[in-house]
C-alpha cells in the first residue's frame, strides 16, 4: 500500500522464523508483492547487534496477533521509537495509542498502512512519541521499577 503511494522506504524485518512463516516463504511474498531490496529479513539479532538495529531504526512496527506481553515493544521504548501494534493481550497497557505510538487493529491493513504513513510524514510526531515511550519505559519498566512494584506487592501480601 505504501509502495503504491509513491513512498520510498525500507522495512527491516528482525527476529526469528516461525511456524507460520520462514525465510524462503518470507522472500516468496516480498518477491510476489514486488518489494525485492525493500523489505529485508535480517534474522535474530542480539547485544550490540540488537541496539544497533533499533539506533537505525526510525520506529517500530509489531502486528501481532497472539502475544501476552511482548518485550520487544519495550526494548523499542527504552531505544526511543515510538511503536506501532495491535490490540492483543497487555499491549494497550505497553502503548498508549496517540501517546507512545499506535494500537491498530488485528488483520487490518489498511488502518497499520496509515499509521505508519502517519509516522513517515511527520518527523515532529515521530520524535514526541518516542520520547513519551522512552519516558513510560523509564518511569514503569525498568527493572528497578519491577523490583519496587514486586516488593510492595509481597509487602501487602504479608
Amino acid at each position: 500500500m505504501l509502495k503504491d503511494e509513491g513512498y520510498t522506504f525500507i522495512c527491516d524485518f528482525v527476529g526469528g522464523e516461525t511456524a507460520e512463516i520462514d525465510v524462503n516463504r518470507f522472500q516468496e511474498e516480498v518477491h510476489q508483492r514486488g518489494l525485492d531490496g525493500t523489505c529485508l529479513y535480517q534474522g535474530k539479532k542480539y547485544g550490540k547487534d540488537k541496539d544497533e538495529a533499533y539506533r537505525q531504526a526510525d520506529f517500530f512496527v509489531f502486528p501481532t496477533y497472539n502475544e501476552c506481553f511482548p518485550l520487544v515493544l519495550l526494548e523499542a521504548m527504552q531505544h526511543g521509537l515510538p511503536c506501532i501494534s495491535t490490540y492483543e493481550g497487555a499491549i494497550p497497557d505497553i502503548v498508549d495509542d496517540g501517546v507512545t505510538g499506535y494500537i491498530v487493529e488485528a488483520h487490518n491493513a489498511g488502518h497499520l498502512a496509515a499509521m505508519i504513513e502517519a509516522l513517515t510524514d511527520d518527523k515532529q510526531k515521530r520524535m514526541d512519541l518516542g520520547m513519551n515511550g522512552y519516558r513510560k519505559f523509564q518511569e514503569q519498566f525498568t527493572l528497578d521499577m519491577f523490583e519496587k512494584r514486586m516488593s510492595e506487592v509481597l509487602e501487602q501480601l504479608m
